[in-house]
């Protein structure tokens, strides 16, 4: 694969993430001015949970796929956490942490902690536990284990863990 490959397929993957809150944003404003703002209380509280949902991916994703602009910058492993759990966690799914008390967590080790749990998200299937286990010292820096009924790993997943060549995998 190569990097236009690799940037359509990360592009992808936002849009597809960035489409269902912002979705919501605009049909709740929509009702907003059909309904006039004295009658949309509800509308209103749907549009800014849907706008924090949009914010909360794009932060979510330029931790996954931005650059950083030190490679000594480090984030602390609750903001770490809150950043992963407010796109990966649902009624549906549960993430769950290891996070031993520590210095913060150098940026690529929030990169790849962050891509781990996109990988492990496709592999889950609709219900389950992702568990996100951060080590300390000479390690392996971080572990995510996925948990569920439908939890499995396809065989183009495999390919690409794999690092084969073969046709581009698909966005998720």
């Amino acid at each position: 694969m190569n990097e236009t490959e690799l940037a359509g397929i990360v592009g992808a993957r936002l849009c597809h993430d960035l489409v269902s809150p912002i979705g919501a944003v605009v049909n709740g404003s929509d009702l907003v001015r059909e309904l006039g703002a004295a009658n949309a209380a509800d509308e209103l509280a749907m549009v800014e949970q849907s706008a924090h949902r949009a914010a909360a991916v794009l932060k979510f994703h330029r931790l996954a796929f931005g650059r950083t602009s030190e490679p000594a910058t480090a984030l602390a492993r609750a903001e770490l956490k809150l950043r992963a759990d407010e796109v990966m966690a649902n009624r549906r799914v549960h993430v769950g942490w290891t996070t031993p008390e520590g210095p913060p967590v150098p940026a690529m080790v929030a990169r790849l902690t962050c891509l781990m749990l996109l990988a492990a998200r496709a592999m889950l299937g609709m219900t389950g536990t992702l568990r996100v286990v951060l080590q300390s010292g000479d390690t392996l820096p971080v572990a995510v284990i996925v948990e569920g009924e439908k939890a499995a790993v396809t065989a183009d997943q495999r390919r690409c863990l794999a690092g084969a060549a073969g046709p581009a995998p698909d966005p998720r």
